[in-house]
């Protein structure tokens, strides 16, 4: 199954097609064949059991006289038909009176003791016992064995001819396929190759070509319209996915990449970076007191105030609620201290906001890394200076020294 996942559309169209007509040809051919073959059999048990009753209506007189010479001149007409290789003619207390045989045929002969009347079917045989009658009295009975020969012939003829039909037909609907795949497989390729461009070259203004009118052309007309509409959205879905929509500032997402890059960065260049995470001092108190539409304003003006006061080797990020995080690239204690007081000086003045005048300050974590920690540590270690910070008082900030 994993070796056909992988093989061509044009292939598996084939493969489909021909999987599917031989099994349907040969269960069809099996069924008329096997459905033959009971039908030849009941009728060769037929054609014999008249035979059979022939004879022994023809032999009541001569078994009823003993008349053995005549006997097996009634069996021995039986032998004209090719198939038939032995018949007797057993008397009332079931010993062999006469039998009639093929000359060249020694490996059938006539059973010790005759059965019931019917039609006995072997491997390689049937036979059929006749009862003889006299004045309605049985008075022996007569048995006819033939081969099967004649059906295993018919048979083996069936089964080369289906064999020759499958072959055929199979050639016809491979020859049908390769002609008919392109307009199956084509349009698909076709959409898969306009897929590989767009992502090769990161260009939405490559359109797919509709070639049918039908359910692939309906998808790749779906296809083309997505294009088209990621097209115009493109830059607006960059900005969802990157930016926080409240304050502008980039978001977690975005956090979390250039951390990793930061830290790649510090750990081939050399240099140090730092990480600062900080939250508002009561900001909780405010939103439940003055409602959430003046705490999104308080965090528009946060993040205003945070990016005019950072350094240009800076970036501010929001993670979310009063959450904000600051990546700082060529960081030393020194330039990390001046950035968390200017961050402290900003948040220093109060704010106007809806005709109200609130006061803000925040609690600052610090991290320096020199690229050998990972994005956890780091974050971590930020985090844990973030609580010393704020257990020390507010409009404060703290460096993470390891103990």
């Amino acid at each position: 199954m994993l070796k056909f996942r992988k093989l061509k559309i044009k292939t598996k169209l084939i493969l489909v097609v021909l999987l599917t007509s031989t099994i349907g040809l040969v269960l069809s051919g099996a069924g008329v064949i096997a459905y033959d073959r009971v039908k030849q059999k009941e009728i060769l048990a037929e054609e014999l059991s008249i035979l059979a009753r022939v004879i022994a209506e023809r032999s009541a007189a001569a078994l009823s006289f003993r008349d053995k010479p005549r006997a097996q001149d009634n069996l021995a007409s039986l032998l004209v038909r090719d198939s038939i290789q032995v018949a007797c003619m057993y008397d009332s207390s079931g010993a062999v009176f006469a039998e009639a045989r093929r000359q060249d045929q020694s490996r059938f002969t006539c059973p010790g003791k005759p059965q019931e009347n019917g039609e006995y079917f072997s491997q390689s045989s049937l036979e059929v016992y006749q009862a003889i009658r006299l004045n309605g009295l049985p008075i022996g009975s007569v048995l006819v064995l033939t081969d099967l020969k004649d059906l295993d012939y018919r048979l083996r003829r069936q089964m080369l001819a289906s064999l020759g039909v499958l072959a055929l037909s199979l050639l016809i609907a491979f020859l049908m396929t390769r002609r008919l795949q392109r307009a199956i497989y084509g349009p698909i390729v076709q959409l898969g190759n306009a897929a590989k461009k767009i992502t090769e070259h990161n260009n939405f203004s490559i359109r797919a070509h509709k070639l049918n009118d039908d359910e692939i052309g309906d998808a790749i007309d779906a296809f083309n319209a997505m294009l088209g509409k990621i097209e115009q959205d493109k830059e607006e879905l960059t900005r969802l996915a990157y930016y926080d929509p409240l304050t502008r500032l980039a978001n977690r997402r975005m956090f979390s990449e250039r951390l990793v890059f930061a830290l790649e960065n510090a750990r081939r260049s050399g240099e140090q970076m730092g990480l600062i995470f900080l939250d508002l001092d009561k900001f909780k108190n405010i939103n439940d007191e003055l409602g959430h539409d003046i705490g999104d304003l308080l965090l528009k003006a946060t993040a205003k105030r945070l990016e005019t006061a950072i350094p240009e080797t800076a970036t501010a990020f929001r993670l979310g609620g009063d959450e904000f995080t600051v990546l700082q690239v060529g960081a030393t204690e020194k330039s990390m201290t001046e950035t968390a007081e200017r961050i402290l000086q900003a948040f220093g003045e109060p704010l106007i906001l809806a005709g109200r005048q609130l006061s803000i300050s925040s609690s600052i974590g610090i991290a320096i890394s020199d690229g050998h920690d990972n994005v956890s540590s780091i974050m971590k270690s930020a985090d844990v200076a973030l609580y010393r910070a704020k257990d020390a008082g507010r409009s404060n900030y703290k460096f993470f020294h390891q103990a």
